[in-house]
């Protein structure tokens, strides 16, 4: 993924209420299973989790933490819930240069 299009989605997301961005992932979550032409049936059975927990995540975006890494696991999605949180390392010197300034100013 380019660099301008991750701040692009980091923007995007960051526009959007906690609320909104659950039922983001939950709709992206359908869209995926929908692509794989998947019930919600079979993925809860790949899933070993039950259907009404798939319907109420897509809809509405709520699940546990457990439900949604056992969703993409079974939609083949680990390595986008992996990288969660990762932290990026600087890729050239001149951003190891930024980053040394920006952490030293206060």
């Amino acid at each position: 993924m380019s660099h301008c299009l991750e701040v692009s989605m980091a923007l995007t997301h960051s526009l959007l209420a906690p609320g909104e961005l659950s039922q983001q992932v939950g709709a992206n979550a359908r869209e995926a299973r929908l692509a794989q032409n998947l019930s919600r049936k079979t993925l809860a059975q790949m899933a070993g989790i039950s259907e009404s927990t798939i319907k109420r995540f897509e809809s509405s975006g709520q699940i546990t933490l457990d439900g949604l890494v056992l969703i993409a696991t079974a939609l083949g999605a680990t390595r986008e819930i992996a990288e969660l949180f990762k932290h990026e390392r600087p890729i050239s010197l001149e951003e190891i240069k930024q980053a040394g300034r920006v952490r030293g100013r206060k």
